[in-house]
């Protein structure tokens, strides 16, 4: 790293100050090529090509004339006259000193003659850059240029000192140039930079080099200027911003008010005194705020003496420059000159230190110091007559800006990725602290819940002792407690921007009512419920978080009440709903939420923070569906009373809710204003007693264990395993379970898995299925419902919610089972039109030829319809021999219609006492006496087979008829069977539900089909 750091350094050396010392060097050599030194008024040029040249500077000894402005005229006259001698004097060079000059104020007129090339006839020109104050330019007698007006006296003399340009037709190879000038408002006068003379191409280029180094130098430094300032008012605090920007400014204003003076072109109502005291002021600022800007970088290594000395010497020439008169201050030139030493002095002893420490940005320390060097080198060449041509200065005053702007943008890059790393480290710690909080309160959540529901369960069961008391407090701290955490986590979610907030036309009156249901009627004394309008219409907001804000206001109103009536009313404002709460102590819920929310504050308790918390919750609740909250009277009231309100629907959302109502057939509550009759005989809502069976797959063994106490009083057999593959191993080995809860967050295979497997084999109808969640997600809901669950349970659940859920469910498991049944009741009951029609004519056939088997056959359709007519059918079992009896009877009749086209063999065994589903066998023996055998020609042969098998039982029914299709197999699970017979999916969906099994179709087309099912060793106990 230190070798490229010396390479970087020697490349800024070489080229910011070896390039630019070469520079000057060569032009110091190329003066002398562009001046012919003049002697005493005449400079000769005969040896000259003046097209190939260029423009010359005409530099050395021009005739003076002092005291007068004279003309080409005079000097005709004077010729002849030994008084009228000029004094010879060298150009360029201030006139004070000289006779008749001494003070530098005054009048007089310099000579030259110029001698030519014969040939040299042509249009030339004349440029000046500096002569003070005002001038007029003559060449052979003709008028070509000036700057002011001179005079013979201040009032006569318009100040002027511009820089031009003048353009002549020379006849013959000599011009004599003339020139007055005049100065009464300077300290110095005269032709103080040298002047051109040239061809017209060689004047213009000069002027146009000239033009374009000066407007580089302006934009040197505007650019930076307005960058630097405007960056100040972002960043008020950064002080180098605006100290730079000053020193800019000011060097923009110095660059304007000398040279070719752009000051006077761009403001016209400015006059040259003007310009003369803003160039003195801007020249003193300049080193004042390049001194403070680089002290202010650097304030480690400033010098409090100097800093004072440069403040000093700044404001006695700003002073002079304002209040003395332009004759005057511009004697403090010297005082200019020493402020300017020592400022540059000063800055490059702060920068020297700096480099010499190893700080940041040396590199662009190094440029600046070079720069600065470089700068102060060509203005004292120039100040001492070395070195006119300044073309360096633009290029170093560009580096030097640029140098700093690098710092100061490097100095920002670096602040704003300090700036950003902190904001992202601080983003990822509140994350952090977001998520810990919110998972903290859900762990905590869980044990405060189960703490309340036992309880709550064991006060039941001491209602009648001594220990009922200190229940009833476990459970009112824990509740709390409890409550505390849901705010919290409310709280983290607003906070995050997760908080749902689903809008849909709402009815207020039903809400309040249904908030108002949660409390026992002895907690609502002197309660009181008023609709101001009546008909209030509908919300758009979410029901949930209107309820949730209702309630906590509530309890709030509840607490401060102290006994005290409470008082609720709705009415309708111009497009807003208000609920109005009025309460002793219910305005102070105003003032106590205004204050951003602790968790903790050691001048309150934790009952007061608690508060404090929900009513914040309660409010960024309110805000967040666009409502508002504000203290308000009831108009038949005085006390306080607190008004929250909400937007109403819009006529298009509340026709979609119609809509959507209509279609469903479901129709909105009505709210009566006074129900406390109705609160009075609500209580506590109880489960629906009976049995069924219960299985509970929960890795949590703290929640298996409560809700088995929870639901162990509904006389429920209860089995809990802790993985989803236990579930599904007992849901097989143990026989199906009229009710699955499952946790959805599981060891190894997740809830959701579970469920879509349970879904593979049984019907949301045949086992219901509960849902345990977190509720943090919000597609936790949807992919629980998606996957088959009907319904889904949040984990902070009440006891009374989770018996309410359970007994649905199982009352859901328990009609559908009743509805299978009677179905399977009511199908049997309708005989075929046409079976019974064919029966009939075989028996009256075999009458005239058999009697006796016609008699036989009378007592089989006798037994089968006795069968088909036995509502006995809606048990969930029967014996097989009653079964296999109306097979037989059905068998008999159809091999009278076939003869030896039907066979039939069945082979039972022992089993004949064993319970199967009523109508398991003989439609399936219907179903391949119809559709297998009959539809060959030459028949064939149906065979029952009842077997043991490794768990149970298993029934087959087999043929060797035309077999069925693969197409039709695909299908053949949904089907009836034929119209108003049984199908085989209502005996598969008999067996699912009875057994957890199904029909097993295999078929081969032209060869048969069979169709078998198991019936579990349990079953047949």
């Amino acid at each position: 790293m230190t070798k490229y750091y010396w390479l970087k350094l020697l490349g800024s050396i070489v080229l910011l100050t070896l390039l630019p010392l070469c520079w000057i060097v060569a032009e110091l050599r190329s003066e002398g090529d562009r001046s012919v030194p003049a002697e005493n008024g005449i400079v000769n040029l005969h040896d000259r090509d003046m097209t190939t040249s260029g423009a010359v500077r005409l530099n050395g000894e021009w005739l003076l004339y002092p005291g007068l402005p004279l003309t080409e005229a005079d000097f005709s006259k004077a010729d002849k006259s030994p008084l009228r001698q000029g004094v010879a004097v060298n150009v360029p060079d201030v006139w004070n000193g000289l006779p008749g000059l001494e003070s530098g104020l005054g009048t007089a007129t310099y000579r030259l003659r110029v001698h030519l090339p014969d040939d040299a006839s042509g249009i030339y020109g004349i440029r000046t850059t500096n002569i003070r104050m005002a001038s007029r330019i003559y060449v052979n007698g003709e008028e070509v240029g000036g700057s002011g007006r001179p005079g013979l006296d201040r009032e006569g003399t318009l100040p002027g000192n511009t820089p031009n340009v003048g353009f002549f037709k020379l006849q013959g190879s000599e011009a004599d140039i003339v020139i007055q000038v005049a100065n009464y408002s300077y300290a110095s006068g005269g032709i103080v930079y040298p002047i051109w003379f040239g061809t017209q191409e060689a004047i213009v280029s000069s002027r146009e080099l000239g033009l374009f180094e000066y407007w580089l130098t302006a934009g040197g430094f505007l650019i930076p200027a307005l960058f630097l300032l405007l960056f100040f008012r972002l960043r008020r605090r950064e002080a180098p911003l605006l100290q730079l920007g000053g020193f800019c400014v000011c060097s923009l204003l110095f660059v304007l008010t000398h040279g070719e003076k752009a000051a006077l072109a761009l403001l016209q109502a400015l006059n040259y005194e003007s310009v003369l005291r803003v160039q003195l002021i801007s020249s003193a600022f300049v080193y004042y705020f390049l001194a403070r800007y680089i002290v202010q970088l650097y304030p480690k290594f400033g010098v409090r003496l100097l800093d004072r000395l440069v403040l000093i010497i700044s404001c006695i020439i700003t002073f002079a420059g304002l209040a003395l008169p332009t004759a005057q201050f511009s004697r403090f030139e010297v005082l200019l000159l020493v402020c300017s030493l020592l400022s540059i002095a000063y800055v490059l002893y702060v920068l020297i230190r700096a480099v010499m420490t190893r700080r940041e940005n040396t590199l662009a320390l190094t440029a600046s110091i070079q720069s600065v060097l470089i700068i102060l080198l060509v203005y004292l060449l120039n100040g001492f007559g070395y070195l006119e041509n300044q073309a360096i200065l633009p290029f170093t005053i560009v580096v030097f800006s640029a140098a700093q702007a690098y710092q100061i943008v490097s100095r920002f890059a670096h602040l704003l990725g300090h700036a950003e790393r902190m904001s992202e480290r601080l983003l990822q710690h509140d994350e952090w602290k977001d998520e810990f909080m919110l998972s903290t309160s859900y762990e905590i959540r869980e044990p405060l819940r189960s703490i309340a529901n036992l309880a709550a369960a064991a006060e039941q069961q001491e209602a009648g002792g001594g220990g009922s008391e200190r229940l009833t407090m476990i459970t009112g701290i824990a509740r709390r407690l409890s409550y505390l955490v849901d705010d919290m986590i409310d709280f983290s979610l607003l906070k995050s921007g997760e908080a749902e907030y689903k809008r849909r036309v709402v009815l207020l009156p039903p809400v309040v009512r249904s908030v108002l249901e949660l409390y026992p009627p002895q907690a609502l004394p002197g309660w009181e419920v008023e609709v101001l309008s009546p008909n209030p219409p509908p919300l758009l907001a979410d029901e949930r978080r209107v309820g949730q804000i209702i309630h906590s206001l509530v309890a709030y109103a509840l607490q401060h009440a102290g006994g005290a009536a409470v008082r609720l009313a709705i009415q309708a404002e111009e497009d807003r709903v208000a609920l109005i709460i009025a309460a002793p102590g219910i305005g102070s819920a105003l003032s106590t939420e205004r204050e951003e929310p602790e968790f903790y504050r050691a001048d309150e308790s934790a009952t007061e923070s608690a508060e404090r918390v929900r009513l914040s919750v309660t409010r960024r609740l309110i805000e967040l569906g666009g409502g508002e909250w504000r203290a308000r009277g009831l108009e038949s009231e005085e006390d306080e009373a607190l008004s929250i309100s909400w937007p109403i629907a819009s006529s298009e959302a509340i026709a979609a809710a119609a809509g959507a109502s209509e279609a469903s057939g479901r129709t909105l509550p009505a709210f009566d204003g006074d129900y406390r009759e109705e609160l009075a005989a609500s209580a506590a809502p109880e489960a629906p007693g009976g049995s069924g069976s219960v299985l509970i797959v929960d890795d949590d063994r703290l929640g298996s264990q409560v809700m088995r106490q929870l639901l162990g009083e509904e006389r429920l057999a209860i089995k809990t395993v802790a993985s989803a593959e236990e579930g599904l191993s007992l849901l097989k080995e143990a026989g199906p379970f009229d009710l699955v809860i499952v946790d959805l967050v599981l060891p190894g295979m997740s809830g959701l898995e579970l469920v879509r497997l349970i879904r593979e084999h049984a019907a949301i109808s045949e086992l219901p299925v509960l849902l345990l969640s977190e509720g943090r997600l919000p597609d936790e809901t949807l992919a629980g419902f998606r996957a088959g669950a009907n319904d889904i349970l949040v984990k902070s659940y009440e006891t009374s919610e989770l018996r309410a859920r359970v007994g649905t469910l199982l009352e859901l498991r328990s009609s559908v089972r009743r509805l299978v049944r009677t179905e399977t009741a009511f199908l049997q009951a309708q005989i075929k039109p046409h079976f019974l029609f064919n029966a009939i004519n075989t028996i009256m056939a075999v009458c005239r030829l058999n009697p006796p088997q016609a008699e036989a056959l009378l007592l089989e359709l006798s037994r089968y319809l006795r069968a088909s007519f036995d509502f006995g059918n809606l048990e969930q079992r029967v014996p097989l021999h009653n079964e296999l009896e109306l097979v037989r009877s059905y068998l008999a009749i159809e091999s009278a219609r076939f003869d030896d086209r039907l066979r039939v063999e069945i082979e039972v065994g022992s089993g004949e006492w064993i319970p199967v589903p009523p109508l398991s066998i003989q439609p399936l023996v219907e179903n391949a006496v119809r559709h297998g055998i009959m539809r060959k020609p030459e028949g064939g042969k149906v065979r029952i087979l009842i077997e043991p098998a490794a768990s149970g039982w298993r029934v087959t029914v087999e043929d060797d008829g035309v077999g069925i299709s693969s197409d039709r197999l695909s299908e053949i699970g949904e089907s009836t069977g034929d119209s108003g017979g049984v199908g085989l999916a209502n005996i598969s969906r008999r067996l699912r539900l009875m057994y957890g099994e199904q029909l097993h179709i295999e078929s081969w087309p032209g060869e048969g089909t069979r169709v078998s099912f198991n019936i579990p060793r349990e079953s047949g106990a």
